[in-house]
């Protein structure tokens, strides 16, 4: 009578559901939004692993609607972990209203000058208040006479 086969099942099973559950970090926002132009910004961000020593990451948020990041680093460690971080900065005055999500998390490990290994997220959503004003999308370009 084998009995590998009843064990070898549920310990795989259980290896790709661990696996699974641990692709990507947990971004949370640190206080209740909306955000206003020109004021704190804050989000509560952990790790799947621990972040190697050295290592950095550059956090940026931007508008759905539009590519304006706004860089604000690596931010600082919640515990001894390494896993835990608080990311907090300042929405500049122009912020765009309306929906905002985490656009990348850039990860540096010791000695990189650049990179582009980044960390999944849990693709946050929130809100930026403030009045709606038209984007320009579109420009006719002509040689100058």
């Amino acid at each position: 009578m084998r009995v590998y086969p009843l064990i070898a099942v549920p310990a795989l099973l259980a290896s790709v559901v661990l696996l699974s559950a641990q692709d990507s970090a947990t971004v949370r926002i640190d206080k209740p939004a909306p955000f206003r132009p020109g004021g704190p910004v804050g989000f509560d961000l952990t790790l799947d692993e621990s972040l190697p020593s050295g290592a950095h990451f550059d956090f940026r948020i931007s508008p759905t609607a539009a590519d304006e990041q706004i860089s604000l680093g690596s931010g600082r460690p919640l515990d001894d972990s390494g896993k835990h971080f608080r990311i907090s900065g300042t929405l500049p005055e122009g912020a765009l209203p309306g929906e905002w999500h985490v656009s990348v998390i850039w990860l540096f490990l010791p000695g990189t000058g650049w990179t582009q290994n980044s960390i999944a997220t849990n693709n946050l959503r929130f809100q930026v208040e403030g009045r709606p004003y038209a984007i320009p999308t579109k420009g006719e370009v002509k040689i100058a006479k």
